[in-house]
């Protein structure tokens, strides 16, 4: 007769085993839909937001679905069960999107250039304005100290903003470029909000665009550089329309405990995807003027969306993403929203080289610059 320790012994071993087997089948639901969202954030790049909302979302959320699908792979290998072939299979079709927000440090060496050089750099500046515990307040004269640093040649500016306390002639007195053109989405009595480019080479040209049903727009200007022209194509694509209090309410997780919180998010959701297609059907247009110019390119600005996404994809088209040459890290350009997104970029023609890539931390916007040498 089996004594009754056993037989506690055993059915304590099977109830172990069933709370194990119900564990993997929670663990292998996860990765099944780990998987299938991160296959829809690399199908993000292609299909139009105004088409499905779903692949855009997916996109958003790729380098955060990417790095759980890296923890899942791990997982199966410590089980050692053959679902760790999911994992592996989605994360080997997505290798070459890693490189988007993903770049080992030895990218970030500045080569050494025997020819040409200038110093590209593209700037929300956030109209001037930081916050403070007084509010906002203006940051002109801080900004331009850091930009005179930087010493960039050409420079693209997006939330470009002149008041009364701010006019134009002190803003280009303070920069100290001699060139410049600048396009106000929204004019005033006093001076405007928009979009600039400044520059110690001459500006020979300049056509400005706007876009349907926002106050957003973008702008080339050619420019002459020794014997060369230049087109340089500076974008400021429609914004999220998530406001600090959105973003707050993300960053400080508030969803989780809040009443009406499916309300707020699904507000929030829906700002996002309005953004999704405005942004989409600019970059439509984009890469239209992109394609006719009659010069080798640099694109830049505040594309207000992610390196796995639509208009990201149609933009860039064939050109170089500064980031994917030169750059390190995994770094943001928005201070914000978990500090996670690379929004701002600088692409550009083949013949021209880049040689280092730099989006150092400052304080007088809700973006950080992106600083670019480049070979010609």
């Amino acid at each position: 007769m089996e004594s009754y320790g056993g037989t506690y012994e055993r059915e304590k071993r099977r109830r172990g085993r069933g709370v194990a087997s119900l564990f993997n089948f929670v663990m292998l639901a996860i990765t099944v839909v780990s998987a299938l969202l991160l296959v829809s954030a690399f199908f993000a790049k292609y299909v139009d937001p105004a088409d499905s909302w779903f692949f855009a979302f997916a996109g958003l959320g790729a380098p955060i679905i990417y790095m759980a699908n890296v923890v899942l792979l791990l997982f199966w290998i410590v089980k050692w069960r053959l679902y760790v072939l999911i994992p592996l299979a989605v994360l080997l079709l997505g290798m070459s999107d890693v490189k988007l927000f993903f770049r080992p440090a030895k990218n970030g060496e500045a080569e050494v250039y025997d020819g040409n050089k200038f110093t590209f750099m593209t700037y929300n500046v956030m109209g001037f304005m930081t916050e403070s515990e007084a509010g906002l307040v203006s940051s002109l004269d801080t900004a331009a100290l850091y930009i005179k640093k930087l010493n960039p040649d050409i420079l693209c500016i997006q939330e470009y903003q002149t008041t009364r306390s701010n006019p134009k002639i002190k803003i280009d007195s303070l920069f100290g470029m001699r060139y410049n053109r600048v396009h106000y989405t929204k004019p005033s009595s006093d001076g405007g909000w928009g979009i600039a480019v400044y520059s110690k080479y001459p500006i020979v040209a300049y056509e400005a665009m706007d876009y349907p049903e926002s106050v957003n727009s973008s702008m080339w200007v050619d420019i002459r550089i020794g014997g060369d022209t230049l087109r340089v194509l500076n974008n400021h694509l429609q914004s999220t329309s998530v406001s600090k209090e959105d973003r707050d309410y993300i960053d400080t997780q508030e969803y989780l405990h809040s009443e009406g919180r499916e309300e707020k998010v699904r507000s929030i959701a829906g700002k996002l995807w309005g953004g999704f297609k405005k942004r989409a059907a600019q970059a439509d247009s984009l890469a239209i003027a992109i394609e006719a110019s009659p010069y080798d390119v640099i694109v830049c600005g505040d594309f207000n969306d992610t390196p796995i996404s639509y208009a990201y994809t149609t933009i860039r088209g064939d050109l170089l993403d500064a980031f994917v040459e030169k750059g390190k890290g995994m770094p943001n350009t928005f201070n914000g929203l978990f500090n996670m997104f690379r929004i701002d970029y600088v692409f550009h023609s083949e013949r021209l080289k880049a040689l280092s890539y730099d989006s150092p931390e400052w304080e007088c916007s809700d973006h950080k610059p992106v600083v670019v040498d480049f070979g010609y």
